[in-house]
């Protein structure tokens, strides 16, 4: 969804890039859908700046391991 529009879903995603690793290529775990324009643009610029958007948890702190927020 973008905008408030409901878009179907017609690519698949790596929710962890592979970058070139088989097994996260093919496993089934690592896939998503997503329409083409949020995987063509939000997700290409995450994964062009190599970061890694997990969301929150419960506390409203970032998941990602290596978010600013979670440094010592």
């Amino acid at each position: 969804m973008e905008d408030g529009r409901v878009t179907p879903a017609d690519t698949v995603d790596h929710i962890e890039p592979h970058r070139g690793d088989g097994d996260k290529f093919f496993d089934p775990k690592n896939l998503q859908s997503l329409c083409a324009t949020c995987h063509s643009s939000r997700k290409q610029r995450l994964e062009v700046r190599q970061v890694v958007d997990y969301g929150c948890n419960e506390a409203g702190m970032p998941n990602d391991p290596s978010h600013h927020w979670n440094e010592p």
